[in-house]
């Protein structure tokens, strides 16, 4: 019986006695093999010595055939010339208009291997200022999945200094106005100082619009960055790589900050971010220059234009009316604010902490911590109104109907007639409709509702939808403010200039024109009248 029991223990028990030096002949008397298997084992081995070494089996070699895609060779390679972006969908189509019979995937592949490979670009040169020079800021939309389940998709601003490369992030629930100016304001703080030139791109918050080539700049913005000594740049429109720094930074933002981190709410992201970039941003070395930024920064901190004495005020002021709870809505919330004040006017300032809220004389009456957005929350109500049931006020909501003129006093004295209690409350939401609709429009509907008996405050609702136009609280606000400026001003009332003066002044102008030339040559004019005679 042989003395193997497998194929590659032949194989090894034949190598082993040849390199002992037995025999081929020896080696299959004694494994009980023919000579040429031996030999043929020994070739083998010898062969495979020499070549690399693969797990896998080897590719079974084929008699190769012609494709169906090699008589449209020349075809392809002239479309490709002529139009180096052409598809492979877009040559097959064209293949099978010539006759090709074939799939897709053959085209596919084989445009794949026969197109030629783009010319390499060389990477854009990166312009290089001086210390204090330059600056570049830009904002990026981040989603976010918090500890607690809730979705929210947060704005982060980004500003970075060439020169030192160091970099300041700010998280903000929207990207306007209030928090671009914000962002910054926080940004110069943290860096003591401010780079002299800050580029931008087109952000309706920076630029307005494009006339031709040239940018129109918020005025508003403008005015904060002359507060800060610092001019504006806005890049060209679809042209990112003109400010690559921050741009690229918000690659480390997301890798270094994002990646691995959770956070419970956009108040625990903030405070992670804060250490982020003190402990990890600060402190990672450059790596051409082997130096950190903060380190880098510390000789450019002397070219920044220094601070102004008081900060810039980026707070959002605008109006609101109060409601018939007495509660001013702002962001998904309501803010409580003395009784006193309903329906009320009132100008109130949102600061990116808490809100202000003031009467008409611009005294501050309330202020409130600001909640999260959107969460329906009523902040406040225990500290500025007594109890549920309070007293309905009849002789404050006879002086807001006095107020409205003649058809809104006798509209409250007709409703009062129906009883105090159901006077309360339909005057209250009669008073509500100012918010959405004019004085005058609100009067002439009480008027036409007393004309017809029809005095609830839904009959005053319907004749309002159907004979006036709701209007926006900036109208209303812009109204209020001229009548103020007419009514310390006056009102200048010119008339036209009659346009019929201005038809004879080229005659009036040709005829003082002889006349000083006469005037220049009274020779002249003294021969001709000699002639004539």
């Amino acid at each position: 019986m042989p003395s193997w029991s497998s194929r590659e223990e032949l194989v090894h028990r034949t190598v082993t006695l040849d390199q002992q030096g037995v025999s081929a002949r020896a080696i299959a008397r004694s494994l009980g093999v023919a000579r040429n298997t031996v030999k043929k084992i020994l070739a083998a081995h010898a062969g495979a010595r020499d070549m690399p070494h693969s797990a896998l089996p080897a590719r079974p070699s084929r008699v190769p055939r012609e494709q169906k895609i090699q008589p449209h060779a020349d075809k392809i390679a002239e479309w490709l010339a002529r139009y180096p972006d052409m598809t492979a969908q877009r040559i097959f189509e064209e293949l099978v208009t010539v006759g090709y019979d074939g799939q897709y995937t053959v085209v596919k592949d084989y445009v794949r291997r026969v197109r030629p490979a783009p010319r390499p670009e060389p990477s854009l040169p990166t312009p290089k200022y001086g210390p204090g020079k330059m600056a570049e800021s830009d904002w990026t939309p981040t989603n976010v999945v918090y500890t607690t389940g809730l979705r929210e998709t947060v704005q982060v601003f980004g500003y970075a200094l060439p020169h030192s490369t160091r970099k300041s992030f700010l998280i903000y629930e929207r990207a306007d106005l209030h928090a671009l100016m914000a962002g910054h304001v926080a940004t110069f703080e943290r860096f003591q100082g401010v780079a002299s030139v800050c580029k931008y791109d087109s952000q309706k918050p920076v630029v307005l619009y494009w006339e031709g080539p040239q940018p129109i700049y918020n005025p508003r913005f403008l005015a904060f960055a002359t507060h800060y000594d610092f001019r504006p740049l806005a890049c060209t429109r679809q042209s990112p790589n003109e400010k690559p720094r921050v741009e690229r930074s918000f690659w480390e933002f997301e890798r270094s900050f994002l990646n691995g981190r959770s956070f419970r709410d956009i108040t625990d992201m903030r405070v992670q971010l804060a250490i982020w970039l003190n402990d990890v941003c600060d402190r990672r070395p450059h790596k051409k220059l082997k130096r950190t930024a903060i380190e880098m920064f510390a000789d450019e901190a002397p070219h920044l234009t220094p601070l102004p004495r008081h900060p810039y005020d980026v707070a959002r002021v605008l109006y609101r009316v109060c409601s018939i709870d007495g509660f001013v809505a702002w962001d998904g919330n309501r803010y409580a604010v003395p009784y006193d004040h309903q329906y009320d006017l009132l100008p109130v300032r949102v600061g990116q902490d808490e809100i202000t809220i003031y009467a008409a004389d611009l005294t501050a009456i309330a202020t409130h911590g600001l909640a999260p957005r959107s969460m329906g929350k009523d902040i406040g109500g225990d500290s500025f109104h007594g109890p549920a049931d309070r007293k309905v006020d009849v002789d404050q909501l006879r002086a807001a109907f006095d107020d409205l003129g003649e058809h809104g006093a006798a509209y409250f004295a007709q409703l009062l007639g129906r009883g105090a209690r159901l006077c309360s409350y339909h005057a209250r939401q009669v008073l509500l409709l100012r918010e959405r609709y004019s004085t005058d429009d609100l009067t002439d509907a009480l008027a036409h509702a007393r004309t017809y008996g029809a005095i609830e405050h839904t009959a005053v609702e319907r004749i309002l939808t159907l004979r006036a136009r709701p209007r926006t609280l900036a109208e209303y606000v812009t109204e209020q403010t001229a009548e103020r400026i007419e009514k310390r001003l006056g009102r200048d009332d010119t008339a036209p200039r009659d346009l019929r003066e201005y038809d004879s002044l080229p005659e009036r102008a040709a005829k003082a024109a002889i006349e000083d030339s006469c005037d220049e040559n009274p020779q002249s004019q003294k021969s001709d009248r000699t002639h004539k005679t």
